[in-house]
């Protein structure tokens, strides 16, 4: 795309014009040196006013929204001179006709256009396994109270479709989809819900209908060639809100809002003249120390973060003079400090002990290690409401987020508790506001019954059939079972490991078509690939086409960034057992199932990617889930930072 300008081997310089959608998917994969090697010497706003620059090319990539043509029409217009000496049109996703015959229609325009194109990017690549549809807000939009009333509610499912499609027709892949099915609620539950839960549903079938109409232009292959799971929020609600103790999952949950959207660390630190500046570090697969501990246990990331400060230390007769021979993350941040000769070759990792000795100044006030191990004994059924009781009754300092996080552990496992009387005891009990409470019962808005249920109703447990959700314990060689606080492992893990082995119930998580693969699992007949939930229901009426057989050896798709941090896709296979597997979750992942996708590619040998609306940090979930009762319609990809940048 960036190169176009320049295809009859004479580089010419270009400005780059980008709208909020495709400002934050062309940030997730590309940085400024990027830029300068293309030519492109300025990024601007195609939706703002822009002065003239006549000797530049025009290269645009937009969506294909009616704004951003009409931007694109008035910068060729015949009332005055064309802004750009050429123009080079990229489009995120596929154009409609109208708009093109609206482009056709401006003759200043055709006169300088060189390219036109649909790339199909309209996902932001956040590691070389997860990817996001960027949709802010997305759990109140699909989950909040009234939300399937709202326009909000069907435009954010078409954009979550419409950007799953161009994530498939850019990695060349075609894939068989299901999805998690929604159970009757009852009448028990928030009024609504039962459309609500049909979410992942309405994704999957409407993304299968995109994906055949790429079918038949030829963009995707002609038959299934990798396996689509898609889930919600509700399925696990426990993953948002437990703390998960290795080392990038810490960052984001007790660092929060300090961290930001962009995942960067900022500190104080001293100069070599004495005085203290702020220092930013970016936390992300371009720090190598970072890469290597971002799934690692907190105390094995601080382990080695000593270890690697000692090694500095023997390298340096300096650093050894100096030092104090003390191993603890004080000790070192002062080593840090105290060598300023040294500080360009310590910078990277005294931003890491800097973030440790936070870390661990977070875990020791809130004595979290105390709520966590309560937490983990919760979700695996070794502990009851005595326990809860018993350590909330003597944390009258802690903050009351940890409060609410530890209830609405006890409430997702231990279901149909609560009711009236209960929720005043616990607030007493916790020193709680009734708002806080209201965080805890409002997981009944993602299909979890906390409140008791009426004789004879049905229970939406997310075991689907286990009165309580207590989980499959690990074996203890998986994962970091050597050290304290690190049995909690997600149900997505489970949810791929049954993908995997093909063993995942049609029952709970139906084909919206059979697959053709042989190496898939078997094909369910047509009354088992359709859910109760979809007999008389809105997805009833539609017809699914049957593609023709699959034969694929080796996936088109060329994306192949893994040192950077952008998806890898170069090692899968299109069709066989070992055929990608991908899971898309509705209502924002956690950084413990983004851990699990990664560590099961090892254990199953085979490409697994985990895709979703956004990340869900605790901070961010709770935030969500008190809004639940009052949503507010969410725009997809909000725009947050002023886009004109001159390099």
């Amino acid at each position: 795309m960036l190169g176009s300008t320049g295809n009859d081997g004479v580089k010419r310089w270009a400005v780059l014009l980008l709208d909020p959608v495709t400002t934050r998917v062309f940030s997730s994969a590309a940085g400024i040196a990027d830029l300068l090697d293309y030519g492109v010497s300025l990024v601007d706003d195609v939706l703002k006013q822009r002065e003239p620059l006549t000797t530049l090319s025009g290269v645009y990539f937009v969506a294909p929204t009616p704004e951003a043509v009409a931007r694109i029409i008035e910068d060729f217009g015949t009332s005055r001179k064309p802004l750009y000496r050429d123009a080079y049109l990229f489009f995120s996703s596929p154009l409609p006709p109208e708009l093109l015959q609206r482009l056709r229609g401006c003759p200043g325009l055709l006169a300088r256009l060189r390219t036109i194109k649909e790339v199909n990017l309209e996902y932001l690549v956040l590691n070389r396994r997860t990817f996001s549809t960027a949709q802010d807000g997305a759990l109140r939009t699909f989950f909040g109270a009234g939300a399937e009333l709202a326009p909000a509610y069907a435009y954010e499912i078409s954009v979550a479709a419409t950007r799953l499609a161009s994530l498939f027709a850019s990695l060349k892949e075609m894939p068989a989809i299901r999805f998690r099915a929604a159970i009757p609620p009852g009448d028990d539950f928030p009024p609504g819900l039962e459309i609500r839960l049909l979410v992942a549903q309405r994704v999957a079938l409407e993304l299968h209908e995109r994906l055949l109409i790429l079918q038949h232009a030829g963009l995707v292959p002609e038959a299934d060639t990798c396996e689509l799971v898609i889930a919600d929020r509700g399925a696990d609600p426990v993953a948002p809100i437990i703390h998960e103790w290795t080392y990038e999952a810490m960052a984001h949950d007790l660092l929060g809002p300090d961290l930001g959207s962009n995942n960067v660390f900022s500190y104080e630190a001293e100069t070599q003249g004495g005085k203290t500046e702020r220092k930013e570090h970016v936390l992300d697969d371009r720090d190598a120390l970072f890469s290597e501990l971002r799934f690692t246990h907190f105390a094995e990331a601080t382990t080695r973060i000593s270890q690697l400060l000692d090694e500095f230390r023997q390298k340096n007769k300096a650093a050894s003079f100096k030092g104090e021979g003390g191993a603890d993350l004080k000790s070192m941040g002062r080593l840090v400090r105290a060598l300023p000769q040294y500080r360009e070759q310590l910078s990277k990792l005294g931003a890491h002990v800097e973030l440790a000795t936070r870390l661990t100044a977070s875990v020791d006030a809130s004595r979290l290690t105390e709520f966590g191990k309560l937490e983990q004994d919760l979700v695996y059924g070794d502990a009851t409401s005595k326990e809860v009781i018993a350590l909330l009754s003597q944390s009258g300092s802690i903050p009351p987020a940890e409060k609410v996080r530890l209830l609405m552990c006890y409430s997702a496992t231990h279901l149909e508790k609560m009711d009236p009387v209960r929720e005043q005891q616990w607030q007493k009990v916790a020193g709680l506001r009734p708002a806080d409470l209201a965080v805890v019962t409002n997981l009944e808005y993602l299909g979890v019954p906390v409140y008791k249920r009426s004789k004879g109703m049905v229970s939406l447990g997310f075991g689907r059939k286990r009165h309580r959700a207590i989980r499959k314990d690990r074996e203890g060689s998986e994962d970091d079972q050597q050290y304290a606080l690190s049995r909690f492992v997600p149900l997505l893990h489970e949810l791929v490991e049954d993908a995997a082995a093909n063993r995942l119930s049609t029952d709970e998580y139906p084909w919206v078509q059979p697959p053709s693969s042989p190496g898939s699992s078997r094909a369910p007949s047509s009354a088992e690939a359709t859910p109760k939930s979809m007999m008389g229901g809105v997805a009833s009426a539609r017809t699914l086409r049957t593609t023709g057989n699959w034969a694929r050896s080796k996936p088109s798709g060329n994306l192949d960034r893994t040192e950077s941090g952008n998806m890898s896709v170069q090692s899968g296979i299109g069709g066989g057992p070992n055929r990608r597997i991908f899971v898309f979750v509705v209502g924002g992942t956690t950084y413990s199932e983004v851990r699990a996708v990664h560590r099961l590619s090892k254990k199953l040998n085979r490409d697994v990617f985990l895709g979703s609306t956004g990340i869900e940090t605790p901070v961010q979930f709770l935030d969500d889930l008190a809004s639940l009762a009052n949503p507010t319609p969410q725009a997809a990809l909000e725009i947050e930072t002023p886009l004109r940048q001159q390099y």
